[in-house]
């Protein structure tokens, strides 16, 4: 979105202070700071000063709320605030906070609650682009991310991945705002189990947007490979190994769609899902019980119709070596 015109005093404004004798400016700033010219007021100051982010971020934060500001120069009174205006406060505050100070600064601010608070909003636009907002600020962010979860938001977060009530979109985002949440926070990991997260999860890989399985698939190969420990048990007692190895195949798949029409398995998700079941295997220790022989024959029955598919490669579609495979393949045929 293109900015709006500048107003051509700005830069006359900065030349005559960029260009002030030394020392000349210091009785105006006394007047102002002692209020002898009010002429001088919040919108001059703006005009010769700039606006900083904070100040953008905060007036995103206000026309949100529905309360009417001046952000164009326009010039204009107040006005009803419509709701093309608050999408684009949205859109203009996502843009802002991609800036990690930016993003750190909401805590500062006080704005992270009343951002968090939409993901919740009965119109979806806005929800999703509450969710957008707040995983856009977290991710790889550690600072933003511990203020973020100072809110307790995972109670909110996680009925919205399986919500039958609000758009495929909204949970969508919402699982975009999880995984950066989780993202190296042993902290929200915690949390996340407590709050039985693994098994929304689950529910999460049956649904029927194809997209948000394969992000929930993302997800899971990310836990996994950021836990200290083995994640196998987890998933098999949330069931999500069982809907993963199910999943992958077009002869056990769900179908996915709006209406449930269509059948065959998406290759991304496929390939994120195998490297769900990879990670997890890779990492339990030698010697380890690891699948058991139905999971075994489960996983036969996908790697079976992989060969068979053209073109598909364990280098090419999974990143792995050709030793690594092999590895892989000799643990999973004990």
């Amino acid at each position: 979105m293109a900015p709006p015109p500048l107003d051509p005093t700005q830069s006359l404004l900065r030349w005559g202070i960029e260009n002030a004798a030394p020392g000349s400016m210091i009785p105006l700033h006394e007047d102002i700071k002692s209020g002898r010219r009010p002429d001088l007021n919040t919108d001059v100051l703006k005009a010769i000063m700039g606006t900083s982010d904070a100040d953008r971020m905060n007036e995103c934060v206000k026309v949100i709320q529905g309360k009417w500001v001046d952000r164009d120069g326009t010039g204009l009174g107040d006005k009803d605030v419509t709701i093309e205006d608050k999408l684009r406060a949205w859109d203009d505050l996502e843009m802002l906070i991609e800036d990690l100070d930016n993003a750190n600064d909401l805590k500062f601010n006080g704005l992270w609650k009343p951002i968090f608070g939409f993901v919740t909003d009965e119109n979806d636009e806005v929800a999703l682009r509450a969710c957008w907002v707040c995983g856009t600020a977290v991710q790889n962010n550690p600072r933003a991310q511990q203020a973020f979860l100072e809110l307790d938001p995972l109670p909110t977060l996680l009925p919205l991945l399986t919500s039958s009530t609000i758009s495929a979109a909204v949970r969508n985002k919402a699982m975009y705002c999880l995984s950066s949440t989780l993202k190296h926070s042993p902290e929200a990991v915690a949390r996340f189990t407590e709050l039985n997260g693994w098994d929304v999860l689950n529910k999460a890989l049956q649904d029927p947007s194809q997209t948000l399985r394969t992000k929930t698939a993302f997800l899971l190969s990310q836990l996994i490979s950021q836990s200290p420990t083995s994640l196998l048990p987890i998933l098999r007692s949330s069931h999500i190994l069982y809907s993963l190895l199910n999943s992958l195949s077009p002869t056990t798949a769900l179908p996915t769609g709006p209406n449930g029409d269509v059948e065959a398995v998406d290759a991304d998700y496929r390939d994120k899902g195998l490297r769900v079941i990879v990670n997890a295997v890779m990492g339990e220790q030698e010697g380890s019980e690891g699948l058991t022989a139905e999971e075994r024959k489960l996983l036969a029955g996908v790697l079976a119709e992989l060969e068979g598919t053209d073109g598909w490669s364990a280098e090419e579609d999974l990143g792995m070596s050709t030793g690594e495979w092999k590895d892989f393949l000799g643990r999973v045929a004990k």
